[in-house]
């Protein structure tokens, strides 16, 4: 059967789950959903799942080791394209068209203007979350990150869009979600609502998830604008800060989420509007990540997550030196200095230095921004 080919051809290639939807599933789902606005003969999804590694993840997670998370982000994302492109070559050669999604960076456009500087809403190609959920591999979580039996949430997604009429395989029964809500407690920003939901109807199934804020919000958190936890003890891998609480009025909100974006030095130029595909395959790009901890933090077991939460919470802050490293420290042992680049950044206090040169086992990475904030350190 083709369908099980499929499968194998998946496999192979890496994934770690893979499975079929029919066009008939997405009919009542969201806009995003529609495999029709990518490929219009579109009559089915093949989905696929990878894990990320798990033991870099711990390490991202308490401070240990920035780079190598973005060294495994870069990998996976390399993989699901591998995967996805040799389905589309083995469905092609049989006759039928196919498309393989964008693993990200690729929306459809919006109001307020679709440039790299104004996108909010940012609505995919196609879901690949919604995709996903179609094709059985999973539910959404509380965060409204797809949440799978095996993996939970700390999973990179692909999808071949075809117009070959696949059997569909069957939805996942029950939730792998069991409403911990430790999503909550580890995203700087509260772009989860702890009480509110939203749902969506997807093959004729109701699922709900935690509303959220509005994107630019997320924006500013894992965009690494903003990093200090709730409770000024932690913080993502991000030294920059913004005034929190952020604004209550959305078009406020949004427009403090498009000045920073103006105002950022990695924003510029070429670079920031590759594609994902563009972007993982180049030898001579990092990936620097500094949140994605309501995902990371999310895996299948529990006691898992609560120690996620527990290596998260006793990382320490961040803060950038005049040497332009990141590293943790505890937070009595930072200040704030104002930039001109509408955020703030963290440094250590002046004692604090000589502990930072010998005492952590973080890679470094410079950033365009962390390269003009040193100038302003080393005055």
């Amino acid at each position: 059967m083709i369908e099980t080919e499929l499968k194998t051809v998946a496999r192979e290639g890496g994934a770690a789950l893979v499975g079929i939807a029919s066009r008939e599933r997405f009919i009542t789902a969201p806009p995003s959903a529609d495999p029709g606005y990518l490929l219009p003969s579109a009559e089915s999804v093949i989905s696929f799942v990878i894990p990320l590694d798990r033991k870099i993840i711990r390490g991202y997670l308490s401070k240990e080791d920035w780079l190598a998370h973005g060294a495994d982000h870069k990998r996976v994302y390399q993989n699901l394209y591998t995967i996805g492109d040799a389905l589309a070559d083995f469905l092609k050669g049989r006759g039928f068209e196919a498309v393989v999604v964008h693993a990200n960076k690729s929306y459809r456009p919006e109001p307020g203007g679709t440039d790299h500087f104004s996108r909010v809403t940012m609505v995919p190609d196609f879901s690949l979350r919604y995709g996903a959920v179609a094709a059985g591999l999973g539910m959404p979580g509380w965060s409204g990150n797809l949440m799978t039996p095996q993996f939970g949430s700390a999973v990179f997604l692909g999808a071949v869009l075809t117009s070959a009429r696949l059997e569909p395989d069957p939805l996942l029964e029950e939730s792998p979600c069991d409403k911990c809500k430790l999503c909550i407690t580890v995203c700087p920003v509260e772009m989860i609502s702890k009480k509110e939901t939203v749902s969506v109807t997807i093959a004729g199934r109701e699922y709900s998830y935690g509303k959220k804020k509005n994107n630019a919000a997320c924006i500013i958190g894992c965009g690494g604008f903003h990093g200090l936890g709730l409770n000024k003890k932690w913080s993502t891998w991000s030294p920059y800060r913004v005034d929190y609480p952020f604004p209550e009025d959305e078009a406020e909100l949004v427009e403090l989420s498009r000045r920073i974006r103006r105002a950022d030095p990695n924003r510029q130029g070429k670079p920031a509007f590759r594609t994902e595909r563009e972007f993982c395959f180049d030898p001579n790009e990092t990936y620097i990540n500094t949140c994605a901890d309501c995902q990371l933090i999310c895996w299948e077991n529990r006691q898992d997550r609560e120690e996620n939460q527990r290596l998260l919470y006793s990382s320490g802050v961040v803060v950038l030196t005049s040497e332009g490293r990141r590293v943790a420290v505890q937070a009595e042992e930072t200040m704030e200095v104002e930039t001109p680049y509408v955020v703030r950044v963290t440094v250590p206090r002046k004692e604090a230095v000589p502990a930072l040169v010998s005492g952590t086992n973080a890679e470094s990475a410079v950033t365009a921004m962390d390269t003009k904030v040193m100038s302003l350190l080393t005055r």
